[in-house]
């Protein structure tokens, strides 16, 4: 609202260290609800400097004649008492913020300025959201909010002028070297209807245009701007919105050389304009006469012009329009103050006769959080009449709302509804790549024959609801569930993941998993015809079973996926005794489907065999496919290493363009690990001469572990081996520079592979324990004897038991139902 200067600034500075002398040398203070406040009478008596916590008031009533330079009074001094050198003989009372928020703002300096972080409040009042909740599509989220509104900095309670952050609404004031002229505040449009007065109507009302067209150019600003926030592929771009640093994260508003600016963040170049237009507007009321009263007890002049009273927002603040401002809009008495320095009344130089900044201004006064005010500054007069201040500020709340809506209507009209959409949310939220991402997922469960086998049915569907109780459920994440087994059956059309249903029929028929991707890509597709690409993925779940699938259907359907940006994870349940037996029999690979486990990986999806199912398995699988990432969207440009869980075999691939895959296994002091890895045949057609070169390293200290090379055609390698040490071991495959002799499906040459461990501790928690500097293992190659591992409650059980489980509460454990039968409780509490 008011504009701050230089000069100041510096005054401020040495006021503030004024005051912390006078506190430091007066008696304690008398505390109200906790919070010290500190009073200065000035000239007027006024209250011009609290603690943070304490919200500032006017002195309500005086006695004596104040000083010219007054000292520092306190509370505990009774005016009765006289003034004995602290200060006028003074009535005066200190209401704190009990029950209320803190101010913030880096222009809160009611001293001298008399101000209290006016736009920033105004702004936080018009899109805050309510404390802890995201955001509802219109409220903007705590460093979105900052980047918008500002903020201020304290140091001991006390507020450094200059310190903190302006914020895109604050930016018209910063000193850039100087602030933005007039027309970025609605001034000088000042008229009064009298004979002689210095400026005509029309004159005003071409003052007036100058500022509603300097909005609408900051408006524009921000239009454009967001076009930046998404790539080609209707995805938010991360470097364009991250804002996630609170030391380096702010948007840079000041400098002229950078406003519009189009090379910086999307974001911060979108917020500026919105700020910058939010400020003329929010000025506006405060300037103007629009919403304000006159003094009743003057007669009407250029000291008390009148005040209009209009309790509906300036329908020509509506910045999408274009052309003159339609003059049915314009009532003949409005005005806006006339403003040159200094800012008194009479007006001085240009302002000479005419209705000043001074006279008309509603600039100061205390706002809370809550919508509610404190008391108005004795410098800005017009806010002292009536309730002047808080219509001001009511009013410039609602517009900032109509003014934001605008640009929402706006950005969906110039860029589509879809794209709009993802805009705004980008703006909205702090995390935008996580919460904006329009995520659907179609979950596959397999209910065919094979599903019956130990009762893998309903791990299948524990699996499931592992799956969806990670989705977002306040965000724009959708989740589908269907059967199948040789036509599918939608279960739950795509909707939200609260109210999902998981599948419950029996066992029956042969698996037909080509028809199942058939419907789960339609359901992704449907989902969001415009957007589904990257945003998409299937989860298939399967049980090993002989089927009549042709593989030449399931590879179409696959390939379809990739196709279509949609990203496929497959899990098949292959019980065995050991990870080691699975990998080293061929009946895994045909009756887990081989071109799923090889073409799943080229949607960028994870492929697992789980062959010794725990309490913690679904948690793992689901953290695979969640770090792996769920979908394109979800990828990160630095992932971390695979992790390996006991029980979870998992397939990949390296190629001369992938030429490294690197997995992690956290081991124990005492445990006895086997990790093993096979070679697996790409297809019937496709034979490499390439090798894997496998490598096992001690992660903490580099050290090698031990290593081999895998050819075509050669037995799984197994190695062994015995913890000392708790630490962790980090499996490195690599691809060994030889060229094969095909081409892969999706033109991937390269090679397949499978790895797994087995656990002596089955049921472990995973958690890598410090790093003993000493001898950390015994590693032994695949002559040693193999190690029996405990077998795993789950083994040679039926899962019929598991289904009460619900999925865990991000990051802990399935709660048991009480109805589990107490042997299986033992067996999970001791294993």
């Amino acid at each position: 609202m008011q504009r701050s200067l230089t000069t100041l600034i510096f005054g401020l500075a040495i006021t503030h260290a004024a005051f912390s002398q006078q506190i430091t040398d007066a008696p304690k203070i008398e505390s109200v609800s906790g919070c010290a406040a500190v009073v200065e009478t000035t000239a007027i008596c006024s209250t011009c400097l609290t603690a943070a916590c304490v919200v500032p008031v006017t002195i309500t009533a005086g006695c004596g004649t104040c000083p010219v330079n007054p000292a520092t009074i306190y509370r505990s001094h009774d005016c009765s008492q006289g003034c004995d050198g602290l200060g006028c003989r003074t009535v005066y009372t200190v209401v704190t913020s009990q029950g209320k928020e803190c101010a913030f703002g880096t222009i809160n300096e009611p001293v001298l300025l008399g101000q209290h972080n006016e736009h920033e409040m105004i702004t936080r009042l018009a899109f805050q959201c309510p404390k802890g909740r995201k955001s509802d599509g219109v409220c903007f989220e705590p460093r979105s909010l900052d980047q918008l509104a500002g903020y201020h900095l304290h140091v001991l309670g006390w507020a450094i002028p200059g310190a903190g952050f302006n914020g895109a609404v604050g930016a018209p004031d910063t000193l850039d070297p100087i602030p933005e002229g007039p027309e970025a505040h609605c001034d000088d449009a000042d008229y009064l209807d009298i004979p002689g007065y210095p400026q005509t109507r029309a004159q005003a009302t071409a003052r007036l245009q100058v500022c509603i067209d300097h909005l609408r150019t900051r408006f524009h600003q921000a239009l454009v701007a967001a076009a930046r926030l998404l790539d080609d592929r209707k995805r938010i771009r991360e470097d364009m919105v991250d804002i996630s640093s609170p030391l380096f994260g702010d948007c840079t508003y000041a400098f002229p050389k950078l406003q519009g600016d189009t090379s910086g963040r999307a974001k911060c170049r979108t917020l500026e304009g919105l700020g910058r237009a939010l400020h003329g507007v929010q000025d506006f009321y405060s300037h103007s006469n629009w919403v304000d009263s006159a003094d009743p007890n003057l007669p009407i002049g250029v000291s008390n012009p009148p005040g209009l009273g209009i309790a509906v927002t300036a329908p020509f603040l509506d910045l999408r329009a274009t052309g003159p401002i339609p003059a049915h809009q314009i009532p003949i008495n409005l005005s806006t103050g006339c403003f040159a320095l200094p800012d008194t009344y009479p007006g001085v130089g240009e302002c000479e006769g005419r209705i000043t900044h001074h006279t008309l201004s509603k600039d100061n006064g205390v706002i809370h959080l809550d919508g509610s005010f404190g008391e108005v500054w004795l410098g800005s007069p017009r806010s002292r009449i009536s309730d002047n201040f808080r219509r001001a500020v009511e009013a410039a709340v609602q517009s900032s709302r109509d003014t934001w809506a605008a640009l929402q209507d706006a950005i969906r009209d110039r860029y589509g509804a879809i794209r709009g959409n993802l805009m705004i949310c980008a703006l909205i939220r702090d995390n935008p790549i996580k919460d904006c991402r329009n995520r659907t997922v179609a979950i596959a469960l397999d209910k065919s024959w094979g599903s019956g086998v130990n009762g893998a049915i309903q791990l299948e569907r524990i699996f499931a609801q592992e799956l969806n109780s990670r989705l977002a459920m306040h965000a724009l994440d959708k989740v589908a569930v269907l059967e199948f087994d040789e036509a599918p059956r939608l279960v739950y059309p795509m909707g939200y993941p609260k109210f999902a249903i998981i599948g419950s029929s029996n066992p029956v028929g042969y698996r037909r998993i080509d028809n199942a991707l058939d419907l789960a890509i339609a359901e992704n597709i449907n989902a969001q015809p415009e957007t589904y690409a990257d945003r998409g993925a299937v989860l298939l779940l399967c049980s090993r079973s002989k089927s009549r699938e042709s593989s030449s259907n399931v590879l179409a359907q696959v390939k379809r996926a990739k196709d279509e940006g949609i990203r496929v994870h497959y899990a098949c349940i292959d019980i065995q005794e050991t990870t080691r037996q699975g990998i080293e029999s061929n009946n895994m690979w045909d009756d887990c489907g081989l071109e799923m486990l090889r073409n799943a990986l080229g949607t960028g999806g994870v492929v697992a065999i789980v062959t010794i199912p725990d309490i913690h398995t679904p948690s793992k699988l689901i953290d695979l496919i969640m770090n792996r990432g769920l979908t394109a969207t979800d990828d990160v440009s630095s992932p971390d290493n695979m992790r390996l869980y006991s029980g979870i075999v998992l397939t990949d691939l390296v190629s001369p363009a992938i030429q490294e895959k690197v997995f992690e296994y956290p081991v124990s002091s005492g445990e006895q690990v086997t990790f093993t890895i096979r070679y697996v045949m790409a297809s019937r057609e496709y034979q490499s001469d390439a090798c894997l070169t496998v490598e096992v390293r001690d992660k903490g200290f580099g050290t090698p572990v031990s290593a081999h090379t895998l050819c075509r055609g050669e037995p799984p390698w197994v190695l062994e081996y015995v913890v000392e040490k708790a630490n962790n071991l980090v499996f490195i495959v690599q691809y060994d520079g030889s060229t094969g002799k095909g081409v892969d499906t999706f033109d991937n040459e390269g090679i397949y592979f499978v790895v797994g461990v087995d656990s002596n501790l089955f049921d472990k928690v995973e958690i890598t324990s410090e790093i003993a500097m000493s001898s950390l293992g015994t590693a032994v190659a695949a002559e040693l004897p193999r190690q029996q591992p405990a077998k795993p409650f789950l083994a040679g059980t039926t899962y019929g038991n598991l289904i009460g489980m619900t999925p865990r509460d991000r990051g802990n454990p399935f709660s048991i139902q009480d109805h589990m039968d107490q042997d299986l409780n033992c067996r999970m509490r001791c294993s």
